[in-house]
């Protein structure tokens, strides 16, 4: 091969491995995702917390698995390097979170990763998720329909045909699925057992991630009415 024909394979070579290298980075580009998304895909069963409320009990939660993780860590070195941050002195207790945290797990969870093992990725599950509750796959996979609360308001009709449907499931049952009080004297009326409502609340808590989970379809079927 003559010296021209060499130093033209030599820069086709490299240009093919200049082009490979952009598309194979252009790739990993591609592959990135916020982390909101990676957590909704990789972890169904946690949620982001979007409470802004710093008394609330998830962020109470969340907040101590900070500080449990940096207990040894001094101001500046803890892993968010909050400006509020001070070395926890004895045990742990649960406490309010502070604006700040919240918002910095709001900040980061925006950010993108490649993987679900990136540090950031971690960090986003551990300290700024709760468990995916029967009441998120409601509002998530039935936009036409609404969970009844027992606080709610003029929902007396949707609470009949609620309860019509789980007599009509537990007809000729001496123990019905959810061991109502009253289960025995008000199955044969339309008045409702005095916890059916505060059942509907508790069922509606539990934790559940799989739209065939059957927690979620009891209270699909016996606590939602159309939007």
């Amino acid at each position: 091969m003559t010296t021209a024909a060499k130093a033209a394979s030599a820069v086709a070579a490299a240009s093919t491995a200049s082009a490979g290298g952009i598309y194979f980075g252009t790739d990993l580009l591609k592959s990135k995702k916020t982390i909101t998304d990676l957590i909704r895909e990789k972890n169904p069963n946690k949620r982001l917390i979007t409470s802004t409320t710093v008394s609330d009990d998830a962020w109470k939660k969340a907040y101590k698995a900070y500080r449990e993780e940096n207990k040894e860590k001094e101001r500046g070195q803890d892993s968010w390097k909050l400006s509020d941050w001070a070395k926890p002195n004895g045990d742990i207790q649960e406490v309010n979170t502070t604006a700040e945290f919240i918002n910095k797990c709001k900040s980061n969870s925006g950010l993108e990763a490649s993987k679900d093992n990136d540090l950031l990725y971690q960090q986003v599950l551990k300290y700024c998720t709760r468990a995916t509750l029967v009441s998120d796959l409601i509002a998530e996979n039935n936009k036409g329909r609404r969970l009844l609360k027992s606080s709610g308001q003029g929902d007396d009709n949707g609470w009949q045909t609620v309860w019509s449907t789980y007599k009509q499931h537990n007809s000729g049952k001496t123990n019905d699925t959810w061991s109502l009080t009253d289960w025995s004297g008000k199955k044969g009326g339309n008045e409702l057992p005095t916890n059916y409502k505060t059942t509907c609340d508790t069922k509606s808590s539990e934790e559940a991630f799989k739209t065939d989970d059957e927690k979620y379809l009891n209270v699909l079927n016996w606590c939602t009415v159309p939007a």
